[in-house]
C-alpha cells in the first residue's frame, strides 16, 4: 500500500487543494493496476510522513501493532483504519443482498409508497453529534440513554427545523427519520419531557461548553490566535411583566416595542463557539467583557494553557477606555473596529487612500485599499472596500428611492384633494422623517398655504440640497485599532476579516437556528432555549468549516436544500401470489446530496427492511 497525493485547482480562487487517497497495486491479465483502497481527505503531513503513515495504516488494518509511536500520525491512522473497516462492512452487507437475494413477481401497477420520512440532512447531523462526542458529553455530565437521546433531539431539530419546542416534536414525529436510529423510544414521551431536557442541558452548560470546546480541538487541531466577543439580543413577542431577564432596551432588529433578552457568544478564529452567557435585555454591552473573561478563565482554565492570551476583537462598543486598559493590564491584545465616527476624523486621508495606501486583493477578487496610522500607544489601519463601498452606496440608493415614493405619494395625494390640513401632512412628513433618518436631512420639504384656508396645504415642494450624507461620502471606509504595532497593514486586516466569524454566528443563530422570536414564559426556559441554539450551532460550524476544508464554499441554507428530498420510505407491492411486500429503504441520494456525504466521508446505507403479509390460504 502507498498514499497517492491529487491536486485540484479551484477556479475562483486559483487555490490549489491538495487530497490524499490509499491505494494498493493489483496483477491483472493485463499487468499491475492500481485500485483506491481509501479517500484520506486532506493531511497536513510531508512526503516522508506519507510513506510512514501507508505503513501503519496497512499494519493496522492486519492487526499489527506498533512498538514505535507516531503521535501525529496516530489520530489518522486511527481514522482511516476505522473508514476503512465501515467500508468492508458495507461491502460485505451489499454481498450479503446478493446472496440472499429473493425473487418474486410483483405486479408493477400495484406498487405504491407511504410514510415519508427526510434522512439527508439528519446524516449530517448524526455523523458530526458523532465526531464531535456528544453521547461521551452528555454522559459525562450524568445523563443517561433516553435523556442523551432526548438531547439529540432537541439539538438535531433546532439545527434542521428551527422553531420552538413544539415545533421540534412535531417535526421530529411528522417529518424526521431521525427516530428510527434513536436508542429509544421516544415515540410516547409527552411534551413536558423535551422541554425538561432543555432545562438539563442548561443547568450543566458550562461543563457542557468546555468539553465541547475539548472534543473540537481534537476533531480540528488549531492554535487559538483571536477570540472574537460581541452580543446580540432577540425579543418576544408578548409581554414579561414578572421577568429578571426581559426587559426593554436598543432592540438590534429594531423591536423596541418587545421585551429583549441579550446573548454573549464567544468564538475562536474559526467561528467555533466557546464560551456563551445570557444577559437581561437592557444590559450594557461594554459592562459585559470584564466579567465573561474573568467567567471564562475561571470556568475554561485550561483554554489558557499557553504562555501568550489570545487576542480579543470586538466592536467599538464594547471598546470602552475602561475595557482597554484592563485589557492591556491582563496582558490581552485587542482588535477594534471602529465603524462611524473615527472614520469621519480620517476624511481627508480616505480621499487619497487610493494613490497612497497598499492595494490588496482578496482570494475572491476583492479589491481593498489599506493606509497605516501608527500613534504612541496603538496602531490605526485606514481600509477602503470598493465591494463594501458598492454594497453600503446601494443600500443608501435603496432607502433614498423608498423615501421618495412616500413623499411623492403624499405630494400626489394633497393635489388630489385627498389631504388638505396642514397639520396631518405635517404629521405624515414627520413620520416619514422618522422612518428615513439621515436620508431626509439632503431633502428640504416646503408647504404653499392655501389662499382661502390657511389651514389647508394647495402645494408641496421637495427640493435636494447639495450636500450628501456622510455615509454616503465614506462608504466602504472603516478603521481597525490595535496595540499590536508589530503586525503589517494586510496582518492587522486579516485579524478583522476574522470578526466576520463571530457575525455570521449570531446570523446563523437568528436565521439559521431560529432563536427569533421567543414564546416561552419562564426565565429558565429561555436560557435553555438559547443554549440549545448555540450547541446547534457549534454542529453547524463544524460541518460548514470541514466542507470548507475541501473547497466547499455553499451557505448552510444551500447545503439543507440541497439535502431536503433525501428521504427514507415504505414501498409497497403486490405479488401474482397475492402477498403484499412492505419495503423500508432510504433513498439513493440526488448529486447534489452525494457530493456533500462524499466530501464529508459518509457513508449512506440503505438499512433496508422487508415485510411480507400473506393475503391468500
Amino acid at each position: 500500500m502507498y498514499i497517492r497525493k491529487k491536486e485540484i485547482k479551484d477556479k475562483k480562487s486559483g487555490k490549489i487543494y491538495s487530497y490524499y487517497k490509499l491505494v494498493e497495486t493489483l496483477q491483472s491479465a493485463k499487468g499491475p493496476r492500481q485500485r483506491v483502497i481509501l479517500h484520506l481527505g486532506k493531511l497536513d503531513i510531508t512526503n516522508d510522513e506519507r510513506k510512514i503513515l501507508a505503513k501503519l495504516i496497512e499494519r493496522r488494518i492486519a492487526g499489527k501493532q506498533e512498538t514505535i509511536k507516531f503521535p501525529k500520525l496516530e489520530r489518522i491512522t486511527v481514522k482511516a483504519v476505522q473508514k476503512y473497516n465501515e467500508k468492508i462492512a458495507l461491502e460485505a452487507e451489499k454481498a450479503e443482498e446478493e446472496s440472499n437475494a429473493n425473487y418474486v413477481e410483483i405486479d408493477l401497477s400495484s406498487t405504491d409508497q407511504t410514510y415519508y420520512r427526510s434522512v439527508g440532512r439528519e446524516l449530517i447531523f448524526e455523523e458530526f453529534w458523532k465526531r464531535l462526542q456528544f453521547d461521551s458529553i452528555l454522559k459525562e455530565c450524568g445523563f443517561n440513554r433516553k435523556d442523551i437521546d432526548l438531547a439529540k433531539v432537541v439539538i438535531g431539530g433546532r439545527l434542521i427545523s428551527p422553531g420552538s419546542e413544539l415545533h421540534t416534536i412535531n417535526w421530529f414525529r411528522k417529518i424526521s427519520g431521525l427516530s428510527e436510529n434513536l436508542s429509544s423510544d421516544l415515540s410516547d414521551t409527552g411534551k413536558d419531557s423535551f422541554y425538561e431536557i432543555g432545562d438539563a442541558l442548561y443547568a450543566n452548560h458550562i461543563k457542557i461548553e468546555y468539553l465541547l470546546r475539548e472534543k473540537t480541538k481534537q476533531l480540528f487541531p488549531f492554535t487559538d490566535s483571536i477570540y472574537l466577543y460581541d452580543l446580540t439580543n432577540t425579543y418576544f413577542e408578548s409581554s414579561k411583566p414578572n421577568s429578571d431577564l426581559c426587559f426593554r432596551g436598543k432592540s438590534k432588529e429594531k423591536r423596541t416595542d418587545c421585551p429583549l433578552v441579550t446573548l454573549a457568544l464567544v468564538v475562536d478564529q474559526n467561528g467555533f463557539p466557546l464560551y456563551s452567557r445570557i444577559y437581561r435585555g437592557n444590559q450594557s454591552e461594554p459592562l459585559t467583557l470584564e466579567a465573561t473573561l474573568k467567567q471564562l478563565y475561571s470556568e475554561s482554565n485550561s483554554l489558557f494553557d499557553y504562555l501568550e492570551r489570545p487576542s480579543i476583537a470586538m466592536d467599538r462598543g464594547i471598546a470602552t477606555k475602561e475595557n482597554l486598559e484592563y485589557l492591556k493590564s491582563n496582558k490581552y491584545s485587542y482588535f477594534v473596529i471602529e465603524r462611524k465616527n473615527v472614520t469621519t476624523l480620517y476624511k481627508e486621508e480616505f480621499s487619497k487612500i487610493k494613490e497612497e495606501g497598499k492595494r490588496h486583493e482578496t482570494a475572491s477578487g476583492q479589491i481593498v485599499y489599506l493606509k497605516r496610522q501608527d500613534e504612541k500607544d496603538q496602531t490605526r489601519v485606514l481600509v477602503y472596500s470598493e465591494g463594501k463601498a458598492q454594497k453600503e452606496r446601494a443600500i443608501i440608493g435603496k432607502k433614498e428611492s423608498r423615501y421618495l415614493e412616500d413623499i411623492n405619494r403624499l405630494i400626489k395625494s394633497n393635489q388630489s384633494g385627498n389631504i388638505k390640513n396642514i397639520l396631518k401632512i405635517q404629521e405624515r412628513i414627520g413620520r416619514i422623517k422618522e422612518r428615513y433618518g439621515a436620508i431626509s436631512s439632503i431633502y428640504e420639504i416646503t408647504f404653499e398655504q392655501d389662499k382661502k384656508n390657511k389651514d389647508y396645504v394647495s402645494n408641496i415642494t421637495l427640493k435636494r440640497n447639495r450636500k450628501r450624507l456622510k455615509k454616503e461620502e465614506l462608504a466602504g471606509c472603516y478603521v481597525i485599532e490595535t496595540d499590536k504595532k508589530n503586525l503589517s497593514e494586510e496582518e492587522i486586516w486579516n485579524f478583522y476579516i476574522k470578526l466576520t466569524k463571530v457575525e455570521s454566528a449570531f446570523k446563523s443563530l437568528k436565521s439559521n437556528l431560529g432563536t427569533r422570536p421567543v414564546y416561552h414564559r419562564r426565565d429558565s426556559r429561555i436560557e435553555a432555549h438559547l443554549f440549545i441554539s448555540v450547541l446547534a450551532y457549534s454542529i453547524l460550524n463544524s460541518v460548514i468549516f470541514s466542507l470548507n476544508q475541501k473547497g466547499y464554499y455553499k451557505s448552510w441554507g444551500t447545503i439543507m436544500l440541497n439535502l431536503k428530498n433525501h428521504n427514507r420510505s415504505t414501498t409497497i407491492q403486490r405479488s401474482r401470489a397475492g402477498d403484499i411486500y412492505y419495503t423500508r429503504v432510504t433513498g439513493i441520494p440526488e448529486e447534489a446530496a452525494k457530493e456533500i456525504y462524499d466530501l464529508l466521508d459518509i457513508t449512506v446505507k440503505k438499512n433496508r427492511k422487508i415485510k411480507k403479509q400473506i393475503t391468500h390460504l
